[in-house]
């Protein structure tokens, strides 16, 4: 029999734990992705600055990944994310006493290096808590966490910024990883696989996770670029703000994941890549010609469509033929591509918009989505990798 009555459980109480740990890890994160601007400023700091500060933490946490990877791999994925977590509980605080910019912008360097080892690390210990058979849908609901996040902390970072200011702010980012660290160490489920293997550059990243990160690298460029301008082009536009945006993003995410997270381990990737790759291109130009709120809300709910069954599918697919001593070097693999995407967007956005409008820019970010459509249907719907039915 294969139904659902006999199917390991999901719900444990150690995968309760570490989504909640993850939603924590992300409430730090988005908190202070819009609020750093303004503390930057307030040191005295100008536009180059904050732009600086913005790419160190994105290419520290890059750089870093592939030598976490291999930590957790042969450190344990327990140990590292209690790191990380230290690491993010304290580097607030030195925010709140730092005297000047240049300190400022060296922890928020150094901060980019334990976010990624926190997030490597929970995203590596799930794949080991979640049943094989479910994992496309345990990833779909642990990735609910991030949606939660990126609904919830930025306008909560701003509301206490604005409010009481930055130390508060600094405050809260900091007991929410501390409440993450505290988790941690309760979460039972420590039955993962060791490695020995020694630091090699050829053993930092993981073959077979390649054709699934090479596809989300291409669509996170388009992804990455909306969510970084819509604010500042609705605001131009006369639209409701960024902020509305993001919540139906979040929403149509959820509501993704929760209807069709099982589709994933029963029909394979293909079935939500295709259309969550048309969803996309769809949102990009309802954004674009359909310069009015409703066009505004359904381009939102597109996108949120788009990351709610591209996302987890492309996770699955780098994860589940990975053995379990490779899995910290597979989620590496994932997410350097992950946040090199949204890097590489971001560049391109910022050269293509001092030649180009918004609207043309925007435009141009559809080419990445067919790339990203392109690369996976040549080589990665029938790479080993891929849990398609036909390959299976």
């Amino acid at each position: 029999m294969n139904n659902t009555s006999t199917q390991p459980r999901l719900w444990t109480g150690s995968f309760w734990r570490i989504c909640l740990v993850n939603l924590l890890i992300f409430v730090n994160f988005h908190a202070l992705l819009p609020t750093f601007p303004f503390f930057v400023t307030h040191l005295g700091g100008d536009a180059v600055t904050i732009g600086l500060a913005t790419a160190l933490f994105s290419i520290a946490s890059i750089v870093s990944r592939p030598i976490v990877g291999w930590l957790i791999d042969t450190r344990g994925r327990c140990t590292i994310l209690v790191i990380g977590l230290v690491g993010m509980t304290v580097i607030p605080m030195g925010y709140a006493v730092s005297g000047g910019i240049a300190l400022a912008v060296l922890l928020r360097t150094i901060h980019g290096v334990f976010h990624a080892t926190s997030s490597n690390a929970s995203s590596t210990w799930v794949t080991d808590i979640i049943p094989h058979s479910r994992m496309g849908e345990g990833l779909g609901m642990y990735g609910l966490s991030m949606a939660i996040s990126t609904a919830v902390a930025p306008a909560l970072g701003l509301a206490v910024m604005n409010r009481w200011s930055f130390l508060p702010l600094f405050g809260i980012v900091a007991i929410a990883t501390l409440v993450a660290l505290m988790i941690t160490t309760r979460i039972r489920s420590r039955n993962y696989v060791i490695s020995d293997a020694p630091l090699r550059i050829s053993g930092l990243f993981e073959p077979m996770s390649l054709p699934a990160a090479v596809t989300q690298f291409f669509f996170m460029m388009a992804y990455g670029v909306i969510e970084v301008y819509v604010a500042i082009y609705a605001s131009d536009n006369h639209l409701p703000s960024g902020g509305i945006y993001f919540i139906f993003i979040a929403l149509a995410t959820v509501v993704t994941r929760f209807l069709l997270g099982r589709a994933i381990d029963r029909h394979g990737e293909a079935c939500l890549v295709y259309p969550g790759v048309a969803a996309i291109m769809a949102g990009i130009v309802l954004l674009v010609y359909a310069h009015n709120v409703p066009g505004y809300l359904l381009s939102a709910v597109l996108l949120g469509y788009s990351f709610g069954a591209i996302q987890p599918s492309l996770q699955t697919m780098a994860m589940h033929t990975v053995s379990p001593e490779r899995r910290g070097a597979a989620a590496s693999t994932f997410f350097v591509a992950f946040d090199f995407g949204i890097a590489m967007g971001g560049f391109l956005a910022g050269v293509l918009i001092k030649y180009l409008d918004y609207d043309a820019m925007f435009m141009c970010m559809t080419v990445p989505c067919l790339l990203s459509w392109a690369y996976y249907y040549v080589f990665g719907r029938c790479h080993a990798s891929s849990f398609n039915h036909q390959n299976r």
